[in-house]
């Protein structure tokens, strides 16, 4: 992407690793994914502004709510059991 004059391709390529992490500590039930995926969420927020593209930072910020009543579920199973 690089060679193609992408806007901010290594940024972007370090999300998607992160995002990827996020997904597998997901699937494996680490608490920390939510962290991992609000963190993610909040800079794509940034990038996604950077670039004007209003409408996906607002769905991103959408995700990233959706990202903390994630982590306060999860916390709220865990202290049950």
């Amino acid at each position: 992407m690089v060679r193609v004059g992408a806007a901010l391709p290594h940024l972007d390529a370090a999300l998607t690793s992160y995002s990827l992490v996020a997904s597998w500590w997901q699937a494996r039930k680490h608490t920390a994914n939510w962290w991992l995926w609000i963190a993610v969420n909040l800079i794509y927020i940034g990038e996604y502004l950077y670039k004007a593209l209003v409408a996906t930072a607002l769905l991103y910020l959408l995700l990233a709510l959706l990202a903390l009543l994630g982590l306060r579920d999860w916390r709220r199973a865990s202290a049950a059991t």
